[in-house]
């Protein structure tokens, strides 16, 4: 643990260790962009996903991750003798992956 691999050029852009696991400077890019992407969620809209006695409901979408917990804990207070017995979960409504909307057909800005 701890050696450098030798077939890689003085150029290459991905250092790795011979244990083919990333370096520290690698490692933190990795960390960086998920934590750059994480935050970029909650400015996406989102949908509350509220289940009880097996059901699940959904509501939203709402703009960003704030208006859709606010949704909820309006939810939890307008229902206040049954919240006890919901699940709530806030998620980030993302674009459908979907291989015919790859050229762009179905989105929303265009």
């Amino acid at each position: 643990m701890g050696a450098v691999t030798t077939n890689q050029g003085p150029h290459d852009p991905s250092p790795h260790r011979a244990d083919d696991r990333p370096t520290g400077a690698a490692l933190q890019l990795l960390v960086d962009h998920m934590i750059s992407e994480s935050v970029a969620d909650l400015d996406r809209p989102h949908v509350l996903a509220i289940t009880e006695a097996g059901h699940t409901y959904v509501s939203g979408p709402y703009a960003d991750a704030q208006a859709a917990l606010c949704a909820l804990e309006d939810d939890r207070r307008v229902n206040a003798e049954v919240a006890g017995a919901r699940s709530y979960r806030v998620s980030p409504l993302l674009p459908p992956f979907c291989p015919h909307l790859a050229d762009g057909r179905g989105s929303a800005d265009g």
